[in-house]
Formats: structure tokens, C-alpha cells, sequence
């Protein structure tokens, strides 16, 4: 399963979606998050966005599942639309990643 955390560092989940500058991409495997790369996209969104996301959905087009610290209801539906998971999450990228392997927080569906 393909991940992505909007961090500006890639150590910590650290940014809103709509104005995302970066996102770090892992492969979640059965004991292991490995790192893919860094992905930097355009931040067009400056408060409230009434859509506009198809770049980020081009961007992040083969990741599984995205953890920004916000995201609003239009964006949020518009990628489960498009067949993405969005959670909200704030924190080091490496306790979200070791809490997803452990609990199986991400199981396939």
C-alpha cells in the first residue's frame, strides 16, 4: 500500500492539504514503511478552496491512503471520490507509519 504524508521535512505531518507544497510517498509492507520519495506540488489553495484539486489528485494518483493535519469536506470528498483514504493527522511521520504496521490500521479492503 502506497502512503503519503504532507510534510514540509518529511519527519513531521505538518501540512493542510488544499496548501500542500510537499508530500513524502512510502510503501507500507507487512513489517516495514519504506521510504519512496518526496513529491513537491503547487499550493493554490489560500484558506477556503471551493475545488481546484485535480493536481493533487494527479500528484498523488497511485498513493493508497493521504495524512494531512486538515482537510476540508469538498476536498476530502472529492479524493474518496476518487477512490483515495484521507485522514487528518499531526505528528512524526515515523509514529503514524509504526502505528499503522502495528495495528493494522490500514488493512487492504
Amino acid at each position: 500500500m502506497r502512503i503519503a504524508f504532507a510534510s514540509t521535512d518529511g519527519t513531521w505531518v505538518d501540512q493542510h492539504f488544499g496548501s500542500a507544497r510537499y508530500f513524502q510517498i512510502f510503501d507500507l509492507k507487512e513489517e516495514a514503511c519504506e521510504f519512496v520519495e518526496a513529491r513537491r506540488t503547487e499550493s493554490y489553495c489560500r484558506g477556503n478552496c471551493e475545488g481546484g484539486f485535480e493536481h493533487l489528485l494527479k500528484a498523488l494518483n497511485d498513493c493508497d491512503a493521504i495524512f494531512v493535519v486538515k482537510i476540508g469536506q469538498g476536498a476530502a470528498a472529492f479524493m474518496i471520490s476518487h477512490g483515495k483514504r484521507v485522514f487528518e493527522a499531526y505528528g512524526p511521520v515515523k509514529e503514524i507509519s509504526d502505528r499503522l504496521l502495528k495495528e493494522g490500521l490500514l488493512e487492504e479492503r
